[in-house]
């Protein structure tokens, strides 16, 4: 497969993230994300969540907090499968 194939087959959604600036790599950290709402639903103080997810996938306390901080943010728009109807929420 050629990368404009794959291109061609994800274009509505690469555009919608693109239009909420959804980085590429963020679906890394979708596990990480439900792991610390767990975590803060068990009473542990975020802080803690915090070290203990950057020890747990070997990654700095500081690209927790900026995920942690994408992933918990709303979604500014979105766009229909024509691309001609855009909302914000």
């Amino acid at each position: 497969m050629k990368v404009v194939e794959l291109l061609k087959i994800g274009t509505e959604l690469l555009k919608v993230m693109s239009e909420n600036d959804v980085m590429r790599d963020d679906w890394r950290f979708v596990k990480m994300y439900e792991e610390f709402q767990a975590m803060r639903t068990n009473g542990l103080k975020y802080r803690e969540c915090v070290r203990m997810l950057a020890e747990d996938y070997g990654i700095s306390t500081a690209t927790v907090v900026r995920a942690l901080r994408r992933l918990a943010g709303n979604c500014t728009s979105y766009t229909d499968r024509n691309n001609a109807v855009r909302v914000a929420a």
